[in-house]
């Protein structure tokens, strides 16, 4: 048949040198068989579009000889998974380093809205595309076994969590939520111990003419509890991502950062207001909006802290009791 020779000639020539005497005999015994069961159900020969229509059912001939061919995709399909997790992972963090610059820039500054979406884009699109670059190129060098991937193939079903086929009422949290977690806190804990420094940091809290701002003490006295907790949510969000199957330790870490952060939000409460404006008197009005409302949301800051902490107490030890009756 000479659409069959032509569409196999196309593959062959596709193939490496090598193979493609038998790849091509292959696909030629797959053809025929296909051709023959499409004239047996018809009860005649194949015309000429009937031919072109199973050649292009089969595939295209550089579609047929990737499958038989050499290596061409950059992430293979049991990477893929990975890949596309970490890609999530990378946006979120390109986000958030966008945006927390942006959103304390109008409340401090009171900037033109436009304009700081502008400037939250200009920050994410580069840093994303950026930190999706590498991801790729590292996800094709472990794909082709220039990076080894190590142990991480020897997981084991142990370690994974438990889960029920009935919706629970308090479900865990899934790795990528924990993962966020992880670099979220992370990245606070850094810049809270002054080892990171966003964008135009410098500028967040330079206001326009005469108005000044000062950070209550308290802060400055909490520096160190405050930073021990974030790292402490840190680890506690990495025992998911490590070791999902440790529900208990998870649970008792969750409680002890909770019962912190609860006394933290606390000691913060009294110490309002936590940030004090001033500036001249002919802008008294202005001054004394501007605290009221940012006490305001400081407040509600801390009344939503503590009422999250203690509904995660509350979850975390009904998962741990529940955890209890079932080794029972």
């Amino acid at each position: 048949m000479d659409l069959l020779d032509r569409y196999l000639g196309a593959v062959a020539a596709l193939l490496p040198a090598g193979q493609r005497e038998d790849i091509a005999a292959e696909l030629r015994d797959v053809l025929m068989s296909r051709i023959e069961d499409r004239e047996a159900q018809l009860g005649r020969p194949l015309q000429k579009r009937e031919l072109e229509d199973v050649f292009r059912d089969f595939g295209h001939p550089l579609a047929v000889a990737g499958r038989y061919g050499p290596q061409r995709a950059l992430i293979g399909v049991e990477l893929y998974p990975f890949w596309i997790f970490a890609v999530k992972v990378a946006l979120a963090i390109a986000a958030f380093v966008a945006l927390i610059p942006a959103v304390i820039g109008v409340v401090t500054q009171g900037g033109d809205m436009g304009g700081v979406i502008g400037h939250a884009l200009n920050a994410f699109i580069p840093s994303a595309l950026t930190l999706i670059g590498l991801i790729t190129v590292v996800g094709a060098m472990v794909e082709r076994g220039w990076i080894k991937a190590g142990d991480f193939g020897q997981w084991k079903v142990s370690d994974l969590p438990r889960v029920s086929a009935k919706k629970a009422w308090f479900p865990p949290k899934t790795r990528f939520e924990a993962l966020f977690e992880v670099v979220f806190m992370t990245l606070f804990a850094l810049w809270w111990a002054g080892l990171l420094h966003w964008p135009d940091g410098r500028d967040l809290l330079r206001l326009d003419g005469d108005l000044q701002v000062a950070l209550a003490p308290v802060l400055t006295q909490l520096h160190l509890p405050i930073l021990l907790l974030a790292i402490g949510q840190a680890l506690s969000g990495l025992i998911v991502v490590v070791r999902p199957a440790w529900i208990a330790p998870r649970a008792v870490a969750e409680i002890v950062l909770s019962l912190a952060g609860i006394a933290l939000a606390a000691a913060l409460w009294r110490a309002m207001p936590l940030v004090t404006f001033s500036g001249p008197a002919s802008a008294a009005h202005g001054v004394e909006t501007l605290q009221r409302t940012v006490d305001q949301v400081f407040e509600i800051c801390a009344l939503v802290a503590a009422a999250l902490c203690a509904g995660k107490i509350l979850i975390e030890g009904w998962r741990l009791a529940r955890l209890g009756a079932r080794k029972a």
